[in-house]
């Protein structure tokens, strides 16, 4: 019998773990070949212990009690690491709305069908004890607004229900043999009846998202559709930003492609970086413009006028500050390193009284309050994603399930899958409904399979 050690977190073992050997789940001949290498063996598997692992282990177990094991493998050294970092600290672990137009990917086929046979992000953490504070816009917090909280929940109802946890676990290959999962790792070999794949995406890769899950299930015959990171800036030319490092400010933005044409529009608080914008409205565009790349982001500074309107106020302006300084005119209408970047951008000097302002600079700078395009390099890198969209999609399952369409017992939950959502708590809305979903599917095809035995 092979020792897996259990829950690792702050650089102690919690509990030591011993998974019983069951002879019937293979040949005599894999039996002893088993028994020579000391591998492990449980029923279920769950590969991966972020937040879809946790729910869908958490799921099977309440539905299999103590008649089938359950085990989660995680490669770092404690599970629920990405969680940690998720809502600032705070942890916005779901959405109450309702809006599916919020998730993006083939997967929103079946998504209402999901939810409506799982618990709710509220109702699945109240079973556990954790209590929820919903903010005006559907975002769900802790009420103790610590993500350790809602690590905790998840960790200790594994401990009390019994599921097994080997963290520092690498898996590197897996093989399906009379039904019977051949899972390879680091330190060997684990058997088990049922597999649900949980490993994330490419997303956030120091929190074990590196995608090293697609190498070997591509051998099963798995491949995900094109990846690109989501929830993530837009690289702009740095000359544009410097200036405006640090700067928020409202804003409608429209993402246009080549031929300058609107493929996107959001609006919310941008956010200037040192080379990129950023803020949750340019996340929500990468996450709606997953399969295209804008060359441009076009600022509408002032959308809630028209461009005469804003044409007017400027002369307003203009006839009140005459004799102020051009680096002062816009004071208050935006903050000062934006109204003097905007000059800047219009080719209006900062040095020279409001009155040597042309009609034409003027009329200029109007347009610009409603379109100031910065030009588009990239959008952000994995390291700075928040999710991956794209993954294993809806056409590799069976209809209506989270079950591999080629592989009996193989299911899959969370980033993997591919489907995605906007910032607000939905991407962990899809993780505790796809873990609750494919582990109740997991645990029903256990019994099916003893019953089958029997």
């Amino acid at each position: 019998v092979r020792k897996c050690s259990g829950y690792a977190g702050k650089g102690k073992i919690r509990r030591e773990v011993y998974l019983p050997w069951r002879k019937n789940s293979c040949t005599d001949a894999q039996y002893q070949e088993l028994m020579t290498k000391q591998l492990l063996q449980t029923d279920l598997l769950v590969i991966g212990g972020g937040a879809s692992g946790l729910a869908a282990a958490i799921a099977a177990k309440r539905i299999c009690g103590d008649r089938f094991s359950v085990c989660i493998a995680e490669q770092n050294p404690r599970v629920g690491k990405k969680i940690l970092v998720t809502g600032n600290g705070k942890c916005n672990l779901g959405n109450t709305s309702k809006d599916y137009a919020a998730y993006h990917g083939s997967l929103t086929a079946v998504l209402p069908e999901f939810l409506s046979q799982t618990l709710s992000s509220k109702e699945f953490f109240q079973t556990m004890g954790l209590y929820c504070r919903e903010e005006t816009d559907g975002r769900l917090y802790p009420h103790s607004n610590q993500a350790s909280s809602v690590l905790d929940t998840l960790r200790l109802t594994t401990e009390v229900f019994g599921i097994s946890v080997c963290c520092n676990c690498h898996i590197t290959g897996i093989q399906q043999k009379q039904h019977t999962f051949f899972v390879q790792t680091s330190d060997g070999t684990i058997i088990a009846k049922a597999v649900i794949v949980a490993t994330g995406g490419f997303a956030a890769p120091k929190t074990g998202s590196d995608g090293n899950a697609m190498k070997w299930l591509s051998v099963l015959g798995h491949h995900e559709t094109n990846l690109s990171p989501a929830l993530v800036a837009f690289q702009a030319e740095p000359k544009f930003l410097r200036t405006l490092k640090g700067i928020r400010i409202s804003a409608t933005v429209s993402a246009l492609d080549a031929q300058e044409n609107i493929i996107g529009k959001e609006s919310g608080e941008v956010q200037f970086t040192e080379n990129a914008l950023s803020g949750i409205c340019i996340m929500n565009l990468s996450a709606r413009l997953s399969s295209e790349n804008p060359t441009a982001l076009s600022l509408n500074l002032l959308s809630y006028q028209t461009s005469s309107q804003t044409q007017a106020m400027l002369w307003e302006l203009y006839s009140i500050r005459t004799q102020w300084r051009t680096e002062d005119w816009l004071t208050g209408l935006f903050p000062k390193k934006v109204g003097i970047q905007l000059l800047r951008s219009c080719k209006i000097p900062t040095d020279i009284p409001v009155y040597q302002v042309t009609p034409f600079q003027l009329e200029r700078l109007s347009q610009m309050c409603h379109d100031w395009r910065f030009p588009v390099i990239s959008r952000g890198n994995w390291q700075n994603a928040q999710v991956t969209a794209g993954g294993i999609p809806l056409e590799q399952l069976r209809k209506n399930s989270l079950e591999s369409k080629w592989i009996s017992g193989l299911f899959f939950s969370g980033e993997i899958l591919d489907l995605h959502g906007e910032c607000g708590g939905y991407n962990l809305n899809w993780a505790w409904c796809s873990g609750q979903y494919a582990g109740m599917e997991a645990a029903a095809y256990l019994k099916n399979t003893l019953e089958r035995t029997v």
